[in-house]
C-alpha cells in the first residue's frame, strides 16, 4: 500500500498536471482555459490521492487520476454554463 509521504504527493501533482494539460488540449479553446486546467487538475488529484491514502484503498494514484479527470470535467462544463447564462439574461 502507498503511504503518504512527500514522493507520493510529487507523482499525485505530476498527475494533475498531466491530467490538466490533456484536457486542455482536448478543449481546444474551451471551458476555462490552460492554467486553470493545470491548476485545478493538480488540485483534484492531490485530493483524491490523499483522500484513497487515507482510506487505505488500493491503487490512490489511479483514483487520483480518474477524481482528476471527473472535477476538471465539472469545473469546464459549469463554465460553459455561466458563459451562456449572460446570453440568456440580454436575450
Amino acid at each position: 500500500m502507498e503511504e503518504l509521504n512527500l514522493v507520493t504527493i510529487y507523482w499525485l501533482i505530476s498527475i494533475g498536471l498531466l491530467v490538466g494539460m490533456i484536457v486542455d488540449l482536448i478543449m481546444i479553446k474551451r471551458g476555462v482555459g490552460l492554467v486553470q486546467n493545470v491548476i485545478g487538475g493538480a488540485i483534484g488529484s492531490v485530493i483524491i490521492g490523499v483522500s484513497m491514502i487515507v482510506l487505505n484503498v488500493y491503487g490512490p494514484l489511479i483514483y487520483a487520476a480518474i477524481g482528476s479527470i471527473t472535477f476538471l470535467f465539472l469545473i469546464n462544463v459549469f463554465s460553459f454554463d455561466l458563459e451562456h447564462s449572460e446570453d440568456i439574461k440580454a436575450g
